[in-house]
């Protein structure tokens, strides 16, 4: 299997750890996607990453279509569920911190083909920033209740709400608008001892 990723993206973290987590420790092919890679394009039309191409030459594309093929393919009771025995609470989780990425990733494409200063202060940019300190709120309230544990198998709720602090951290630090989230810089230290989050913390290749 061939994993198209790159070395940022919050959606490739999130496919990365999910597939290790599954026993499945597939080294990433680094590709551009902004360039139109030929490698991703032949492989995903959309020139997304991550692109998990199966070992049948089947392309999988988006990190929750990924996720769910691994809840399919490798089960109980070899695999640990990436959901669990609440999947309700586990998917209610998991859906706020990908507003929270969401917003976070939308907000950098856009400065990419505009400014900052032209952008995150109009009525779109204020949005998207709202949807991350009141996600990222909501989040650490969460983890303060210990709904997300890091003891044992992290499920796709710890997964993600962890991608999402470590990404804003990535990419927005000291941002005056960033609330504070001691319980999950406590859960995201506790994972990173996971070989799963801490060889796929972002990073920009130097």
């Amino acid at each position: 299997m061939q994993l198209l990723a790159n070395t940022t993206s919050p959606y490739v973290r999130i496919a990365r750890i999910s597939l290790i987590e599954k026993g499945l420790n597939i080294a990433p092919t680094l590709v551009d996607a902004w360039a139109d890679d030929p490698r991703l394009l032949q492989a995903n039309a959309a020139s997304r990453v991550p692109t998990l191409i199966l070992e049948d030459g089947t392309a999988l594309t988006e990190s929750l279509l990924i996720v769910q093929w691994l809840e399919q393919t490798r089960t109980l009771p070899v695999y640990e569920s990436l959901i669990g025995f609440d999947p309700e609470g586990v998917l209610s989780r998991t859906g706020i911190a990908f507003g929270v990425i969401d917003a976070a990733v939308h907000t950098i494409i856009t400065r990419k083909v505009t400014a900052p200063v032209l952008f995150d202060e109009t009525p779109v940019g204020l949005r998207r920033r709202r949807t991350m300190a009141e996600g990222m709120q909501r989040l650490e309230t969460i983890a303060a209740q210990g709904l997300m544990a890091a003891d044992g198998i992290p499920r796709l709720d710890a997964i993600a709400a962890v991608t999402a602090i470590d990404y804003l951290d990535f990419r927005f630090a000291g941002e005056s608008w960033m609330p504070s989230l001691p319980h999950l810089a406590s859960v995201s230290l506790r994972l990173r001892d996971r070989r799963s989050f801490s060889e796929t913390m972002p990073y920009t290749p130097g």
